[in-house]
């Protein structure tokens, strides 16, 4: 009768080299439980041929099984060991792949940060520099208002002493003036136009007054008749005027003009209607340079 598997498995010199713990010795090292794996499944693969010429023995046979169950076990076990432990290193880098993108990510922001805060500090200091700009602009636009006011009004108490003519030609301008009794909420004109319509009136004030003004009137006469005169005006505080020639030529109607507080008025003077009439035609240079005489009224 053959002798027991296992015994034979003991006994093999190679195994007992391989494995010394099996005739007594210290329990090896893992590197030689390592060295011993590749015998041992050498005779593990022989053992079926063996076991085929052999009268069969079920002890051995569930021994022999067991033990290539466990050895199937283990190397599964390996194997899934092994491939955690790739996953592991592969999770690994991969976390910290992860992990240095997002410190990157994290100084990026950190400097998007720091800027923002800078253009945030930069914005509210010029938002402050407008806001005391814009109070600077209010508080000067107050004040030119009020100017612009009394400008204004003064400009309204002037006209009514102004020529007939001078008056008619300020017209376009002296209707845009605003209305007084207007709050300065309801007046539609900007400061910009209100101080260009007051500086046209004033400028064409002042070129009227500079000048003397020769033109020709017709004025209604005390017997209720109109004559066809020619005025002369110098500046604006006096004017005369002459008309009404007889068969020698010589005016017979003339006047006298003077601004007054309130008013311009003409005063009928005939008796210097010859002297006026002269006084044009020098003007003219229709007659020699003369002295001419006139009465002036100054206020």
């Amino acid at each position: 009768m053959q002798r027991p598997l296992n015994r034979e498995v003991v006994r093999d010199p190679a195994i007992m080299q391989a494995n010394p713990c099996s005739v007594g010795h210290a329990r090896p090292s893992r590197r030689a439980r390592l060295s011993f794996l590749p015998a041992f499944l050498t005779l593990i693969v022989a053992l079926p041929a063996q076991e085929g010429a052999a009268a069969p023995d079920t002890q051995n046979q569930g021994a022999v099984t067991l033990t290539r169950d466990e050895l199937s076990q283990w190397v599964e076990t390996r194997r899934i060991l092994s491939k955690e432990k790739q996953d592991w290193r592969l999770g690994r880098e991969t976390l910290l792949t992860r992990i240095d993108v997002v410190k990157r990510e994290i100084e990026s922001l950190g400097e998007r940060i720091e800027k923002a805060k800078k253009d945030i500090a930069d914005a509210d200091e010029k938002r402050q520099k407008l806001v005391d700009e814009n109070a600077d602009r209010t508080a000067v636009a107050k004040l030119l208002e009020e100017r612009i006011a009394g400008i204004e009004d003064r400009v309204r108490k002037v006209l009514p002493r102004l020529p007939s003519p001078l008056r008619e030609r300020l017209q376009p301008l002296t209707q845009r003036l605003p209305d007084p009794s207007k709050k300065d909420s309801e007046v539609a004109l900007s400061l910009s136009t209100r101080y260009g319509n007051a500086i046209g009136v004033l400028d064409g004030i002042s070129k009227w007054n500079r000048e003397i003004i020769l033109q020709t009137e017709v004025r209604d006469m005390p017997d209720g008749s109109s004559v066809e005169v020619v005025v002369v005006y110098v500046g604006l505080g006096q004017a005369y005027y002459a008309g009404k020639n007889d068969k020698n030529g010589v005016a017979t109607v003339g006047g006298v003009g003077t601004a007054t507080a309130d008013a311009w008025i003409w005063k009928e003077a005939n008796d210097l209607a010859p002297k006026i009439q002269q006084a044009i035609s020098i003007y003219k240079n229709e007659q020699l340079a003369a002295l001419v005489r006139l009465p002036v009224q100054i206020l």
